[in-house]
């Protein structure tokens, strides 16, 4: 069995693809890593830094810690280093970095406030009693308090400050927790904390022992979905403009392959070439179809004024007809949400598609589902007129407009 550790699952949770040219294929990349990540590890270096040398009774003044932050900057430094968001500097992120190194020495200083046991702590442990499926992981910082509170510390250097709902169902320091009980069964009391540098703020965190088996029993869950997994389709996201795979992925390979062609070259290729006649023929269509809509408003306004509901044409006619049709909430719509989870509890959801609301509108008009059931649904539906325009061509089957 692998051995498995949060990044790897957050890996297939955000593009299967990407976890198999990484995990399965193992396809090797050069050396390439984003400027957010440099910044990252350069604080923690900077940050393991001071708590090590603390344990051996030196503490680093601000300046000191800024002088190792330059010259680790420095020795780390390659050109292959990414740089995604345009007009910002290498500079830019490296005063970033040092502001995060300054907010929280200001902050935490002289650092006796809990106990440091080990930086960058490595845990190995299992996640499920038959020992079959095992994680790994690595803490920042492990602490123990005066008052007998262990502490898990992680250091965040990124933009994103999170609500604390979002930090109370985290995944990886609640493992990180089932971990450091494993190792040391006397970790009663744990408290989780964040450090979100940039901000100047740290946010905390505590899992009952339901909590943290829930945890295990959902990250067991995720890694059932990987083994099970056959496809391993690419999902894209904002997260594919960092992404190390784009050459392979079939997402993105055409789209790089291009960008290193000359203009003649780019116009001659094949790919290219039918992208363009789509794109053209599908502004084609959009302008017709929006035309289109347009004549059967007028239609509609004719036959209105006229109260004609059937209007001869060359090769056919027109029909236009109204009627009374049921509604659900669309997304938005505050009855949406308890709608939803009326159809959840009613063990109703996969009937009509995770919520489709013409699958309801089918169901309810229909009375496909038993009479209580539609009862219950009943206060969520609403009665309004629609319109229909026919166009019919002589001699051919009846073509709905919509």
């Amino acid at each position: 069995m692998p051995l498995y550790s949060h990044s790897r699952l957050q890996t297939f949770e955000d593009c299967p693809q990407k976890y198999k040219f990484k995990y399965i294929d193992k396809i090797e990349k050069p050396e390439e890593e984003s400027i957010e990540a440099f910044v990252g590890s350069r604080v923690h270096d900077v940050l393991e830094k001071l708590y090590k040398d603390l344990q051996r009774c030196k503490l680093n003044s601000l300046d000191d810690l800024l002088v190792f932050y330059g010259k680790e900057w420095k020795k780390e430094w390659t050109p292959s280093i990414k740089i995604v968001n345009q007009g910002l500097t290498p500079e830019n992120y490296f005063d970033y970095g040092a502001k995060c190194i300054r907010n929280y020495y200001e902050r935490y200083k002289p650092f006796d406030q809990s106990q440091t046991l080990e930086t960058e702590a490595r845990l190995v442990f299992p996640l499920d009693e038959r020992g079959e499926y095992r994680i790994q992981g690595y803490i920042d910082r492990l602490a123990r308090r005066p008052d007998g509170v262990w502490e898990i510390h992680d250091y965040k250097t990124g933009s994103h400050l999170p609500p604390q709902a979002e930090l109370d169902s985290d995944r990886q320091l609640a493992l990180y927790q089932i971990g450091l009980k494993t190792r040391w069964p006397e970790a009663t009391r744990v408290e989780l904390l964040w450090h979100y540098v940039g901000y100047d703020t740290t946010l905390r965190s505590r899992r009952t022992s339901e909590e943290l088996q829930e945890v295990a029993a959902e990250t067991l869950g995720v890694i059932q979905q990987v083994e099970q997994e056959k496809e391993f389709a690419p999902r894209q996201s904002k997260l594919c403009d960092w992404c190390e795979y784009r050459a392979e992925c079939p997402l993105w390979k055409h789209v790089e392959a291009v960008q290193l062609l000359s203009p003649a070259q780019f116009a001659a290729d094949e790919g290219v070439q039918l992208a363009n006649q789509l794109l053209e023929t599908k502004g084609q269509l959009d302008r017709l179809s929006q035309h289109f809509e347009e004549l059967k408003a007028h239609m509609i306004e004719f036959c209105r004024q006229r109260q004609v509901s059937v209007v001869a044409g060359r090769g056919g006619r027109v029909t236009v007809k109204q009627f009374l049709q049921t509604v659900f909430p669309l997304k938005h719509d505050p009855k949406r949400e308890p709608l939803e989870a009326l159809l959840k509890k009613l063990g109703r959801w996969e009937d009509v598609s995770g919520l489709d609301v013409f699958e309801l509108k089918k169901v309810f008009e229909e009375k496909l589902w038993p009479q209580d059931l539609l009862a219950k649904i009943q206060p969520f539906a609403t009665t309004e007129t629609a319109t229909r325009v026919t166009v019919t061509r002589a001699k051919a089957r009846e073509e709905d407009a919509g």
